[in-house]
């Protein structure tokens, strides 16, 4: 192979998936090893890399006339070059379920969040690995047990035997995580109604639980500040849902807290909310971002069903809700004068001003054909009160995601990413329509086929800026997390697939300093993205066999020779993807298992094997084990109480089946029966006496008198027909090849051969 023309391979492949990130280490590992001289200028690729960047900066200084025409800046242009670098370094899997939430706690140490299957109808699908702590130092994921509750006593027909053989545990999703800088704890939210506040080793080898927090309902969210200790919690309970607490690092199990509550939930609780079912529950919740709204949180609200089911909300209170702003730090109530009593989706802070965006449900005027939700920005003016200072259309029904990035002193991109898998683009300083559209693909696994993209699957949930304006990334539930530039026109914006996934895209989260990227996804897998190749320096070494050299080479040593090139300089990422012989996903490391709650009892003896006990259940004659057939119920298996109450009528076990439990029991017992095969009945001669009677009673033409005879011919009565009462039969394999030989051999008649059939098959009958 021409080493020169594969070096021009890698980067000047014409595939759209190749990776323009592997220019820089591809080109220079090739050339520099394989003495290729960059002499031709198609080699060079059109974005420059990051040595060209430099030299480029010597000769022409830090803002060259390029960048008033638009161009990106040197530091843009490098930024963008590194994230345009990053390899997936490493996977790990087995979590109980979705990744839901991903927080960096250092440089070395994050800390996720994943679902569980926690209702009463799948419990035997629970497991743990629902918070789990991760090690860029280590390279490894080790799960936690302590958000968990007992398994509740379950009333299905084989409840017992459950008990004995699942854990005595149920694992409960943990749906948020935060850190807090000022005083260096973690916190994590989960549905088994606590918070919990960890401390986490620098390397993220591990944690000490340091306190708990208890609600009354599912906990939500948890957030923290980056100017103050106070924490933020939301739970899923109809009043005051929403907590302060000021941290107490000497006794953090009992800090003290505040309660606070929106309009709308307290007058609804005020008016007989017991008959309701359903309430005004946070939807998302910020803390101010900017040092003067530092002390400032921002809830915002939305109609939510105690039972999940979006029909006990009544249609007129769907599009309701509540914008609330509290000042925590003299616990007053900051005003928004307009536009905040909509059903809020999601909210977002400015990083620099006090100033805020809300998804929400429209209002005012609007064309209802184009507009589902909107954008709208609060600035907060001397007055200490938010004004509604625009907003912004957007066509999706539902928001996932809210960003908001400063493009200029007085206006900023915000991005809105939605459930129908786009993320619209907005300018502040273009007006309210979106200057993008940043599609994804078809659903990998949609929620439900049947009903539009935007009801029935999740859409874009993972929406985050890279260090400039330069660099947009999204991810979606078609499992690809894509690079955009904004600045290029629109439906140019596409720069690449970061990477490309089994499983939808629910979380991710950059690094401190933008050199690592996590992306969390609904196959329960965790993958850390990196431009640092520190992992495969020491890994594995691709080599390229030359059997021939080109003209202008120095050496004729290079004919024949194996030149030996870094992994990470050749491989050829196409959509983030390593090599399976490279890279392997690792497993998360599991807990130990925590002891059984008190009082909880375990009927399995110890040492007892299953064998044991199906013996013991036959002895009782519970059950019956029939040669051949299989266990059924014994003769004392009423003793057990082993029934389905909800398939008998009333409940009771001794009643009548329910009607369709009755006809799938008839089904399964008719599908059986048609597997069978009935036995052949035995045949048996009949009585010699009597066979000769009945031959008696047929007509023999020959005892007639010669007058009826006559008669009968005047009358022409057919009288010499075929009366032998005999059947056709046919001819079984031995005799027809038999009676086929002797009628050759002999010449006999048909009849005749018909009869030797017949007695051969009555034989064999017999």
């Amino acid at each position: 192979m021409d080493l020169d023309y594969e070096a021009e391979t890698l980067v000047a492949n014409p595939n759209p998936d190749f990776d323009p990130r592997d220019e820089l280490a591809g080109i220079k590992a090739v050339a520099r090893t394989l003495q290729a001289p960059p002499k031709k200028p198609e080699i060079v690729s059109s974005e420059r890399d990051i040595l060209s960047l430099l030299r480029h900066r010597e000769m022409h200084g830090r803002a060259p006339v390029k960048v008033a025409r638009g161009e990106p800046s040197l530091k843009a242009s490098i930024y963008a070059k590194l994230e345009d670098s990053f390899v997936r370094q490493s996977e790990w899997t087995d979590s109980s379920g979705d990744i839901q939430s991903i927080r960096w706690i250092n440089e070395d140490a994050f800390l996720c969040g994943a679902t569980a299957h926690l209702d009463s109808h799948n419990m035997e699908y629970n497991k743990p690995g629902n918070l789990l702590l991760g090690s860029t130092t280590h390279d490894t994921v080790r799960s936690f047990a302590d958000h968990r509750v007992p398994r509740p006593r379950s009333d299905k027909a084989n409840a017992d035997s459950m008990r004995q053989t699942q854990d005595p545990w149920l694992y409960s999703s943990v749906v948020s995580t935060a850190h807090c800088k000022k005083n260096g704890f973690s916190f994590t939210a989960s549905f088994d109604e606590t918070v919990k506040i960890w401390s986490i080793h620098q390397d993220g080898s591990s944690m000490d639980l340091a306190g708990t927090w208890q609600h009354g309902g599912k906990v939500n969210f948890v957030v923290t500040s980056d100017h103050h200790e106070r924490v933020a919690t939301a739970s899923g309970v109809n009043s005051n849902a929403v907590r302060v607490y000021n941290f107490d690092e000497k006794s953090i199990s009992e800090s003290s807290y505040e309660f606070y509550g929106g309009n709308k939930a307290l007058l609804q609780t005020e008016d007989d909310q017991a008959t309701k079912p359903w309430s005004y529950q946070p939807a998302t919740i910020q803390w101010g971002k900017a040092p003067q709204v530092a002390n400032l949180l921002l809830v915002g609200y939305s109609p939510r069903s105690d039972t999940g089911d979006d029909a006990d909300i009544p249609d007129e209170k769907k599009n309701t809700g509540e914008l609330c702003v509290w000042n925590t730090g003299n616990e007053e109530v900051v005003p928004i004068t307009s536009s905040h009593t909509q059903n809020v989706f999601e909210v977002q802070w400015h990083p620099t001003q006090p100033i805020f965006v809300a998804a929400t449900s429209p209002s005012g005027t609007f064309d209802s054909d184009k507009t589902k939700t909107q954008i709208r920005l609060f600035a907060l003016n001397d007055q200490e009160i938010f004004m509604n200072t625009q907003a912004l259309d957007c066509s999706a029904l539902d928001i996932n995601e809210l960003t908001i990035m400063p493009n200029s002193e007085l206006h900023c991109y915000v991005t809105a990413s939605c459930t129908d898998g786009n993320t619209y683009v907005y300018d502040t300083a273009r007006g309210d329509q979106a200057i993008h559209i940043l599609e994804h693909g078809e659903s990998l696994d949609p929620l439900d086929p049947d009903l539009p993209r935007e009801i029935g699957d999740v859409g874009v949930q993972f929406a985050a800026w890279g260090q400039t304006t330069n660099r947009f990334y999204t991810g979606s539930s078609d499992g690809k997390v894509k690079a955009w530039n904004l600045k290029h026109p629109p439906g140019k914006a596409f720069v690449r697939n970061v990477l490309s996934l089994a499983g939808a895209i629910i979380s991710g989260a950059f690094s401190k300093d933008f050199s690592k990227l996590l992306i969390g996804d609904a196959t329960g897998k965790i993958h850390l993205l990196s431009i640092n190749d520190n992992d495969l320096e020491e890994g594995p070494i691709a080599t390229i066999k030359s059997n021939s050299s080109r003209e202008g080479t120095s050496s004729t040593a290079e004919k024949g020779s194996v030149a030996e090139i870094k992994l990470q300089q050749l491989l050829q990422q196409k959509n983030g993807i390593l090599l399976k012989n490279i890279k392997r996903p690792k497993v998360i490391l599991p807990h130990k298992e925590p002891p059984p709650p008190e009082g909880y009892e375990i009927n399995q003896r110890e040492n007892e094997t299953s064998a044991h006990i199906a013996q013991h259940y036959l002895s009782e004659g519970w059950l019956e084990q029939r040669v051949g057939l299989g266990v059924y119920q014994g003769a004392n298996y009423a003793e057990t109480g082993w029934y389905d109450r909800t398939a008998h009528e009333d409940g009771n076990p001794h009643g009548p089946l329910l009607p369709q439990f009755r006809e799938e029991q008839q089904f399964i017992m008719h599908q059986k029966n048609d597997e069978g095969f009935d036995l052949l009945p035995r045949v048996r001669s009949s009585d010699p006496k009597q066979h000769e009677e009945n031959m008696n009673l047929d007509l023999n033409f020959a005892s007639l008198t010669l007058d009826t005879q006559q008669a009968l011919r005047e009358e022409r009565v057919e009288i010499e027909g075929d009366f032998s009462h005999t059947y056709s039969y046919e001819f079984l394999p031995k005799p027809s090849i038999w009676s086929g030989k002797k009628n050759t051999r002999s010449g006999s008649s048909r009849d005749e051969t018909q009869k030797r059939s017949i007695g051969d098959a009555d034989e064999m009958m017999e």
